[in-house]
């Protein structure tokens, strides 16, 4: 993958508004600054109302994105979410290094965060990576990744939590089938 760290901070903003605890997360606007702050973004005064709700609205098409079988699909519906937005491309070193806006500098705060992180997942896609906007393996986990590994070979969101649970549970499987089966017909039994 050919990503910068500013496009990979924005797929992981998708990640996380994607992963966001539908209850509460995109609900309050502290929880909303405190998920955006994490990942660099700048939120000068909690999200209004309004914000909130477009944050809702981008977490269900990213969603759709991730969800989506077909390159195609994820294509059209970013696509999409930036033609809505009317976004316009300019490139800023504001912070010290080049890279892109898609939203003009007064926009709101959720009218950027949908711009570049639409924009970011494109890239990933023109990189040849739609392949790696994955859901996680592990049961019960509807959580979702970008695989930026190198062999492209994870397959949970979490090696600690997910990975380690499942792999748990499958070797307890295990144990408990050998426990299981009955000893082999030319073994004696222990005599008491």
């Amino acid at each position: 993958m050919n990503l910068g760290a500013y496009e990979s901070r924005a797929i992981q903003t998708g990640v996380d508004l994607v992963n966001a605890d539908s209850g509460d997360d995109l609900q309050e606007p502290a929880r909303a600054a405190e998920l955006l702050t994490a990942q660099g973004w700048v939120v000068p005064a909690p999200p209004s109302p309004a914000d909130l709700t477009r944050l809702r609205a981008l977490r269900d098409v990213l969603r759709r994105a991730f969800d989506a079988a077909e390159e195609r699909e994820v294509v059209e519906l970013l696509n999409r979410t930036l033609a809505g937005l009317r976004a316009l491309p300019q490139l800023t070193d504001h912070d010290g290094g080049w890279h892109w806006h898609y939203s003009p500098p007064a926009a709101g705060i959720a009218d950027r965060v949908a711009a570049t992180v639409a924009a970011a997942l494109l890239s990933l896609v023109a990189d040849g990576g739609h392949g790696r906007m994955r859901a996680c393996s592990a049961d019960e986990c509807e959580n979702v990744f970008v695989d930026f590994s190198r062999n492209g070979a994870r397959r949970f969101c979490s090696s600690r939590a997910c990975g380690n649970r499942t792999h748990a549970a499958a070797y307890r499987a295990r144990r408990r089938s050998t426990e299981d089966r009955p000893a082999p017909a030319d073994q004696e039994s222990p005599v008491d």
